[in-house]
């Protein structure tokens, strides 16, 4: 039996839990309504030839497969996602991440911070039958950092993006998918990298843009990160925006 003094003790703590758990209770139920309302229907079916279905491109979910021609090949046909476990920073339509899936990727947890592209990657996992091992999660408009919907005990064989290239505030959602204010998504990327990495991991991120190359170069010997070309074009005469994209590779 409780005494006088331990009822009102064991009342403030259950107190404090139900107010500690409040928070995060009506962030889920703002995420659940917002789900429900979201206005997202088809605007185009689009083919690559590393899946044999065409994807779907939801309204206001970027679409532009040359940017990323050089990754989809040689996940393709170098099957370097092969077993692996994979994740990739802003989706979209779920284009590479589904790639890695069909080209034999153990698992792959995909993020965007589009509602309607977490719901799009959802969508065509589901019409491909990849929704199986594939993971989708929304980062929320206020913790957009690389890493904000991964856990701490999180690695990855592989680590892959085809991040904004340009150094602009987005206004609206779906401009974060163009715009990097400050590089601030390509810094939390390099920063955190070797934390959610495995030990032999790596990885591949893929501009198309002269500025953006300059500032992931600059910012990874910051975090004593090396990155290389994969790619034979040379940069120095190309134009400042340039496809298909280029892939780089960035390792410890």
């Amino acid at each position: 039996m409780l005494t006088r003094i331990q009822l009102p003790v064991l009342t403030l703590c259950l107190s404090w839990c139900i107010y500690q758990t409040l928070p995060s209770i009506a962030v889920k139920e703002r995420e659940e309504k917002l789900e429900e309302k979201l206005d997202v229907h088809i605007v185009s079916f689009h083919h690559v030839p590393e899946l044999e279905s065409k994807l779907a491109q939801f309204n206001t979910v970027f679409w532009d497969a040359r940017d990323s021609e050089s990754l989809r090949k040689l996940i393709g046909d170098g099957k370097i996602a092969s077993g692996l476990s994979v994740l990739e920073i802003g989706t979209g339509t779920g284009i590479i991440s589904l790639c890695c899936l069909r080209h034999g990727a153990a698992r792959v947890v995909a993020t965007d911070i589009n509602p309607r592209a977490v719901a799009n990657a959802k969508y065509n996992a589901e019409r491909l039958g990849l929704d199986a091992h594939l993971d989708v999660r929304r980062v929320a408009a206020g913790r957009p950092g690389a890493y904000s919907v991964i856990g701490d005990g999180e690695k990855f064989d592989l680590i892959i993006s085809n991040p904004p290239w340009e150094d602009a505030v987005p206004r609206k959602v779906s401009e974060f998918a163009f715009y990097d204010t400050e590089f601030q998504l390509l810094d939390s990327i390099l920063c955190e990298l070797d934390r959610h990495l495995t030990g032999e991991g790596r990885a591949l991120l893929v501009y198309g843009c002269v500025t953006a190359i300059d500032q992931l170069v600059e910012r990874a010997g910051k975090y004593e990160l090396k990155v290389t070309q994969l790619d034979d074009r040379d940069l120095t005469v190309l134009p400042e925006l340039f496809l298909p994209g280029m892939l780089l590779e960035v390792r410890r």
